[in-house]
């Protein structure tokens, strides 16, 4: 299938990679999020979720493509499909059978996200590491080591998709004169990571707006000088609130980005092609959805791997 490039989404990609190539020199206001983490579990509740596997010998081309340049086996990784009580079609997950932790915390702390928070979450991927961080390529969130049952993490990585993947009316916020204005008003970030570039600022923004908007007592009972950023994460609060309460829990899923297509797990096409025949993998699976009231939105391409690589979340 051939892609279409609008004008519009060239110049977005643009200031979108200026917003990612930026360092920020305004101090931090404290060394790291980690003392939002408990009042988010407290408050964020689990959605109640079943699962089954997904056909045998199969999984999402993005996941296999993840896999191989991450130097993994495709065949290592356990393919899942998630449904979450507050929508009618699933996430497929990709979890690495040596992953840290059970398949179970990446569920659970995935379903702790708002349903129109996980609407812009593609792909969900596990990956044992020695170190803890995360990634978010397309929409597609990769975590790896501990990270995968942090919910601060989850956040992060899904503020990427809301703010990339056009969820507010400020497509994308990150590079948004209304959102440089408001970084430019405060005279702080969140933490050093917030430092790397505004779209990093903005994903850890969306974590402390995420604490406000959801904590009772707000960000100012927990952080210390919360008054140096408020521009920010106000500015991400109305920007939520305008795009229909992203990081408020409720509701139904209304919108999702579309799965990768399904790919055999190992070999060419024309080898597993051979294969299928004697192995019974059966037809490729259709992972279109199917309830017609659900949305499907347009992938837009971006990649925070430079980024958050180099970043390790405890």
């Amino acid at each position: 299938m051939k892609m279409y490039i609008s004008n519009l989404a060239i110049v977005g990609a643009f200031f979108t990679a200026l917003a990612a190539s930026q360092e920020l020199t305004k101090p931090p206001v404290q060394d790291n999020l980690d003392n939002l983490k408990q009042g988010l579990v407290n408050n964020l509740k689990v959605t109640q979720s079943t699962r089954e596997k997904f056909r045998a010998g199969w999984m999402p081309k993005v996941c296999k493509e993840i896999a191989n340049e991450e130097k993994r086996n495709p065949a290592d990784f356990q393919i899942w499909k998630v449904k979450y009580d507050d929508c009618s079609e699933p996430w497929i997950m990709c979890y690495h059978r040596n992953s840290p932790s059970p398949l179970d915390a990446l569920i659970n702390t995935f379903g702790r996200l708002p349903v129109h928070t996980r609407d812009f979450v593609r792909h969900v991927v596990s990956i044992p590491s020695d170190g803890a961080f995360a990634y978010n390529l397309d929409g597609t969130v990769v975590f790896f080591g501990t990270t995968l049952n942090n919910l601060p993490v989850h956040l992060h990585e899904a503020a990427h998709s809301l703010d990339l993947e056009n969820a507010y009316p400020l497509k994308p916020l990150s590079s948004s004169p209304k959102w440089l204005q408001a970084y430019d008003k405060d005279s702080a970030v969140p933490d050093p990571y917030s430092q790397s570039n505004q779209v990093e600022n903005v994903a850890q923004n969306t974590v402390v707006a995420s604490f406000d908007r959801n904590v009772p007592g707000g960000i100012e009972k927990v952080m210390q000088g919360s008054g140096k950023i408020r521009n920010q994460y106000t500015t991400v609060l109305n920007q939520q609130k305008e795009g229909g309460g992203l990081l408020v829990p409720g509701g139904k899923c209304r919108k999702r980005l579309p799965n990768s297509e399904a790919v055999p797990v190992g070999g060419s096409s024309r080898v597993m092609r051979a294969r299928a025949e004697v192995e019974e993998m059966g037809e490729r699976p259709d992972v279109s959805f199917q309830d017609k009231n659900v949305e499907v939105l347009e992938v837009v391409p971006f990649d925070t791997r430079e980024a958050c690589k180099g970043t390790a979340f405890t």
